[in-house]
């Protein structure tokens, strides 16, 4: 019964973000091993200079020492975001699920290097993982149309698989959180005045890939 559940969910699945592969064409086949995969979106988020983002905005005031914001001064510009993603709407599949992968698409619409990470939480909101095990990504600079008052953002795709066991590592997992920086350093001082206006886009969607015996599951159905 197990299996027909699961074949439900993921023809909800298809029909809602994705299309199943490789499907077989003989279900009926004693060897037919079905390696089905599902994506969907996880959440967007455009993060900027302003109190959604984590940012303090106390550093936009203005230093009547130097004439620039106070963020000038700090070594980055620290943002942050937190999306629900609840695990536990996928553990009831976890034996079936062999892979899980998480792609991040990145917009630095900043003029300046910026750096980010991903990180899973329990319902505490504490870390349970994080998505770039090496350190924080990097991402290019946009950059500058005319003036600078826009920019064209940097695109850049990453993807990070996490096999069976690091799944179960994230069954506790509720919530998202990206974090984000932008450099300070090498700053063109002709564009602080914009700063405020720019903005980090990103979006993350993820993908299951399941492994299927279709003669196995039949049998068990109908006990």
């Amino acid at each position: 019964m197990k299996y027909f559940y699961l074949l439900i969910f993921i023809s909800i699945m298809v029909l809602s973000f994705s299309c199943i592969k490789d499907a077989p064409n003989d279900f009926d086949n004693p060897d037919s091993i079905w390696n089905p995969s599902f994506s969907f979106p996880v959440g967007y988020a455009s993060m900027g200079m302003n109190e959604d983002s984590g940012f303090d905005t106390l550093l936009l005031l203005i230093d009547s020492l130097t004439g620039y914001p106070f963020w000038v001064d700090e070594i980055d510009v620290p943002m942050s975001y937190t999306m629900p993603f609840d695990m536990q709407e996928l553990n009831d599949f976890s034996e079936e699920i062999i892979s899980i992968m998480f792609r991040l698409n990145t917009y630095n619409g900043f003029p300046a290097v910026a750096t980010g990470q991903v990180y899973f939480l329990d319902i505490n909101s504490l870390i349970v993982d994080s998505m770039f095990f090496d350190g924080p990504l990097v991402m290019n600079p946009g950059t500058p149309i005319g003036d600078g008052e826009t920019i064209n953002p940097a695109y850049d795709q990453s993807d990070v698989i996490f096999g069976q066991d690091e799944i179960n590592d994230l069954a506790s997992v509720k919530y998202i959180l990206i974090e984000g920086a932008i450099s300070t350093q090498n700053l063109d001082t002709t564009l602080i005045d914009y700063y405020p206006a720019y903005t980090l886009d990103l979006q993350l969607g993820v993908q299951a890939e399941l492994n299927m015996s279709i003669s196995s599951q039949s049998s068990n159905s109908k006990k």
